[in-house]
């Protein structure tokens, strides 16, 4: 069992990773990034369907979508099944884009994590998918 003061010192501790990583934003890139690795994780779909994903109001997701749509980075047709709604998808452009957005952020990151070791890295990583996922657990009860 976990001690109540080491809890909250995680709880610190995580909030604080966030609010750093928050800092580290290099512009709006990060919202158009979250919108085209929702398409590309969750193929074509309606924007209600990828707002929800991202967790975020259908109106903020339409906003990003409309600017991504005129730069070629994600396509729209209508939605054979209801022909009021749209579906969405990564057009080859937007795959190219997000992952030249992913090495970067990679790189980035190897950077900022050259002072520890590969067993360190993958550790943290080990940690942070079981906490992931049992959070994912926690939220479906």
């Amino acid at each position: 069992m976990i001690a109540g003061e080491t809890a909250t010192g995680l709880i610190e501790a995580l909030r604080a990773v966030v609010r750093t990583g928050r800092a580290l934003k290099q512009d709006d890139h990060q919202a158009a990034a979250a919108v085209l690795a929702g398409l590309s994780r969750g193929g074509e779909q309606r924007l209600g369907q990828l707002a929800c994903g991202l967790a975020v109001d259908p109106s903020v997701v339409s906003r990003q979508v409309a600017g991504l749509t005129r730069a070629g980075l994600v396509a729209r047709r209508p939605d054979p099944g209801d022909g009021r709604a749209g579906l969405l998808s990564l057009t080859d452009r937007g795959a190219d884009w997000l992952a030249a957005h992913r090495r970067k952020e990679a790189d980035r990151l190897v950077g900022l994590l050259a002072g520890w070791s590969e067993d360190d890295v993958g550790c943290l990583l080990g940690y942070l998918r079981k906490l992931n996922d049992d959070i994912g657990k926690e939220q479906h009860r």
